[in-house]
């Protein structure tokens, strides 16, 4: 009997015990990209250790184990894409990449070099003919890499690369470059869409890539004040894990977070997935130093907020590195947040979404991500699964039947949200009752939070889907905007009709693809993202075609109310479109002040403004 009560006492104390911890410990945050780093592409988007490819007949397999799509056969991809188009892909009919890159020899300004060399060590400049092309571009699906890969390759690479380590070596590099006419174009992480990074063909100066990639570190933390001054050479994987070893965060999050730099973020004024709790890039960067040829232009205190005049560092912020090297910037950082939650809705329609959406954000409670993918983009994420096990199938089965019978759902109208909340257990824990009570008013339907997680982590390795198609004649670019709520459709279905008759007017080959979601959302509208494929075997002058399209998008867009972009930029492929937005006085403004800053035009890469 005794024996009986010390058990049954134990017993209590060790539910106890179990539950307390339970009560008291924090869930562990999840990390929703991979922290390691492995080599790079040359060229193409991401790692090594990372690609699509054919492993059956229509079935297709990501390599390594980076990010939750790999390792797995996904069977429904290739029949999916081959409905979507209206061609058949065929794993043995496919591009050959280039063996050659046939990179015209370097242009050299003997002085310069001259001074390169006495004043920086050898292993911080590169006369490498690869490392030349990789500094010569971004990743402009078409107009950068099919070319590089399957076509012509670039006209006009730079001639030398340098790797300054330091403040002084961007001072120096610049006054050299300023006293013998040559000419800079400061280099990130290279994952720009906009051509930000194409030499300029006429340019006969010589042009040297100036990759800022060594000057990473963080160099000092406020903790008190949350502020971090921080290098910004450093790209965003690096800095959140530097920052998380101090139990901190930026909360930038943009797809290209693993490999762009907080250099390129500002000076394409970017935006992240996050930024309903964080901001975008102009939001968290407090300020920032940009060297120019004729000085430092920066604020010299740092307050939460001022009314000191016109403030210089406004300059910065899509400059797209046609003012001089920002070489610093002092961040906003956020304690790290103590839980994290996913969650997926579906929608019987995009109307019905954009509604949802809209009244979600006149809230006062607001998830740090909350996306809607249009329907194709959905069955798309769909054909990215596994092949279900017995059981799967069969639930899979009950949920259809619910959804289509039972709810009236229909497969080629549903579309759905992904949503990640942050911050406090009782934070989340009123987002979470807040966003699913109003998704209900909107017959939105719960799928789960493992359907939340896996769509926002198929954000970082989407991007892959586009080099694996390319060998299969398929081209395939993305493109943005940022439109008013009342001209959301306006703009989706102008684009859409818009597609067809190019497609009628260039005799394409199959049926052109057009997927889009609505990525972030603000009081007066929403980003708008859309993703473009083309299949072009057989057609004449491929990738020039594809470039006439999309800029025919472009100008639909424009014409119905669209932005001409929300966070790419401007870079060389939207600059005919500047004074269609821009008063010509206000052009003139932008260039009085790049002579003010740069008046020999060391920095003359040409984008936006300053063609």
């Amino acid at each position: 009997m005794i024996e009986i009560t010390i058990i049954s006492v134990v017993a209590v104390a060790v539910f106890v015990f179990v539950l307390v911890k339970r009560l008291t410990t924090e869930e562990e945050l999840d990390v929703y990209y991979d922290m390691s780093e492995t080599e790079r592409h040359h060229h193409k988007w991401g790692y090594t250790d990372t690609e699509f490819d054919f492993d059956g007949p229509k079935s297709v397999k990501v390599s390594g184990n980076r990010y939750p799509i790999s390792g797995y056969s996904m069977p429904s991809l290739i029949p999916f894409v081959e409905d979507m188009l209206g061609v058949t892909i065929n794993p043995d009919d496919k591009n050959v990449e280039n063996e050659d890159d046939d990179i015209p020899e370097p242009e050299i300004n003997e002085a310069f070099f001259s001074s390169i060399k006495a004043n920086f060590q050898e292993e911080q400049f590169s006369l490498d003919s690869k490392e030349r092309l990789i500094h010569s571009h971004g990743q402009l699906s078409v107009d950068e890499i099919y070319r590089i890969l399957y076509g012509t390759s670039l006209k006009r690479v730079v001639d030398l690369v340098v790797y300054p380590q330091g403040e002084d070596d961007v001072k120096k590099l610049i006054q050299f470059a300023n006293q013998h006419d040559v000419c800079l174009v400061p280099y990130g992480g290279g994952t720009n869409v906009s051509g930000a990074l194409a030499c300029p063909v006429e340019e006969k100066r010589m042009i040297v890539s100036v990759d800022m990639r060594r000057m990473d570190r963080i160099l000092w933390v406020d903790e008190e004040n949350y502020l971090a001054c921080i290098e910004v050479g450093i790209t965003g994987k690096q800095l959140e894990i530097a920052l998380g070893e101090k139990g901190f965060t930026t909360g930038h999050d943009p797809d290209s977070v693993e490999i762009s730099t907080l250099g390129g973020w500002i000076s394409t004024n970017a935006s992240g997935m996050k930024k309903n709790k964080y901001g975008n890039i102009e939001d968290i960067v407090l300020e920032a130093t940009l060297i120019t040829p004729t000085g430092n232009v920066e604020t010299k205190s740092i307050t939460p907020r001022n009314s000191t005049g016109i403030q210089p560092r406004w300059l910065l912020f899509g400059s797209e590195g046609n003012f001089g090297i920002i070489t610093k910037a002092v961040l906003k950082i956020h304690p790290k947040p103590k839980i994290r939650h996913y969650g997926s809705l579906i929608f019987p329609s995009f109307e019905i979404g954009v509604n949802f959406l809209k009244e979600l954000h006149q809230s006062s409670v607001l998830p740090a991500s909350i996306r809607l993918v249009a329907n194709i983009e959905f069955r798309l994420g769909q054909a990215l699964k596994p092949k279900p096990t017995f059981w799967k199938a069969q639930k899979d089965k009950l949920q259809r039947f619910f959804l289509f019978k039972i709810m009236g759902f229909k497969l080629n109208e549903m579309v759905a949200c992904t949503i990640v909340m942050e911050g406090t257990k009782a934070e989340v824990h009123q987002q979470e009752k807040s966003i699913y009570h109003l998704a209900k008013k909107y017959k939105g339907i719960s799928s789960g939070a493992a359907n939340g997680k896996r769509g926002y982590m198929l954000t970082f390795a989407i991007a892959y889907i586009r080099d694996f198609f390319n060998k299969y004649y398929i081209l395939g670019e993305t493109f943005e905007t940022s439109v008013p709520w009342n001209k959301i459709h306006q703009v989706t279905q102008s684009v859409e009709k818009e597609l067809h008759v190019q497609r009628e007017k260039y005799n394409l080959p199959g049926y052109p693809f057009l997927s889009y979601r609505v990525t972030q959302t603000y009081h007066t509208g929403v980003c708008i993202y859309f993703m473009m494929g083309i299949y072009v075997k057989g057609l004449d002058r491929a990738d020039d075609v594809f470039s006439e399209i999309e800029y025919r998008l472009r100008e639909v867009i424009l014409e119905n109310g669209g932005s001409l972009s929300h966070h790419h930029g401007i870079g060389k492929i939207r600059q005919k479109f500047l004074p269609q937005i821009q008063s010509e006085n206000s052009l003139r403004v932008l260039r009085k002040c790049k002579k003010a800053m740069d008046p020999q035009n060391i920095f003359g890469i040409r984008n936006g403004a300053f063609n």
